[in-house]
């Protein structure tokens, strides 16, 4: 994403990135249509599309927009990684979900993991009122937008068809009244491919797939991960130094997340011996 708003703007980038994965979505929908049989796939009642569109908004578009602007508006991504690790604390809450005590403490201590990994990364810097307030907007979306997905009964590829195309239509029609910028040249073509294919595509069927099986928890708090991860590309990739409290910061992420499952897999044997 970095490298594609080199050559872009970010308006231009998102609709590149919508606009594509709706193809994409459509290709694979067509796809497991052809080899399954299934006819119409891409057609729903009135009330789901309503739903999928309204998903859409929060997860394709607020939560995109807000996360350039809270960047546009000076907040460092360190920053921005912290206010969007309140995404796994945030989703039970708003999916009335019961985790417990011990449920929300391995929550938190995935949250303090996360700040400690990014304080030992350095990459704390500035922070604007303006910037933190679209962060925020940015994780309720988010949060928002997942329940809503766990709770949607939409074929995971048509619903994430129908989102990407709602995300194209509007940025689309903002599109002229936005800085459009854009270069043709390999490293917007690798990272609008990137997103259009394994993020917008691949990593959202995933995160669908996975909120159809799972509680919406149990999915939100592997969010604590994205974050951890990319500072370890960064040392592969980019040779970036990882400091000790980093190191220690992502112990913490990593005990917090198997905690977390383990609190959520008891719940599921104490719920099932209830149905019985």
């Amino acid at each position: 994403m970095k490298l594609g708003l080199e050559d872009a703007s970010a308006s231009v980038f998102l609709t590149v990135r919508s606009v594509g994965a709706s193809l994409a979505l459509m290709l694979v929908s067509l796809w497991i249509a052809r080899h399954q049989g299934l006819r119409a796939r891409l057609r729903m009642p009135k009330d789901l599309l309503i739903k999928a569109i309204a998903i859409g908004i929060l997860l394709q578009v607020a939560y995109q927009t807000t996360y350039f602007l809270a960047l546009d508006y000076q907040l460092t991504p360190g920053v921005l990684a912290i206010i969007l690790g309140l995404q796994p604390i945030l989703t039970p809450l708003f999916a009335n979900e019961k985790n417990g005590r011990l449920g929300y403490f391995y929550l938190i201590l995935g949250l303090a993991g996360l700040t400690i990994a990014v304080v030992g990364a350095r990459e704390l810097g500035a922070i604007t009122a303006a910037g933190v307030l679209c962060g925020l907007a940015s994780v309720i979306a988010i949060s928002a937008g997942s329940v809503m997905q766990k709770k949607c009964v939409i074929d995971p590829v048509t619903s994430a068809f129908y989102q990407a195309m709602t995300a194209s239509c509007i940025f689309l029609a903002v599109l002229p009244l936005t800085d459009v910028e854009l270069k043709i040249t390999p490293t917007f073509l690798a990272s609008a491919a990137w997103m259009v294919v394994v993020v917008s595509t691949l990593a959202t069927l995933l995160l669908f797939r996975m909120l159809a099986k799972h509680s919406a928890s149990k999915v939100g708090v592997l969010f604590y991960i994205t974050p951890v991860l990319t500072m370890l590309l960064d040392y592969l990739v980019f040779g970036n130094r990882v400091t000790w409290v980093t190191f220690a910061g992502a112990l913490l992420v990593v005990a917090a997340v198997k905690g977390f499952g383990r609190v959520q897999a008891a719940h599921a044997v104490v719920a099932s011996k209830v149905q019985e």
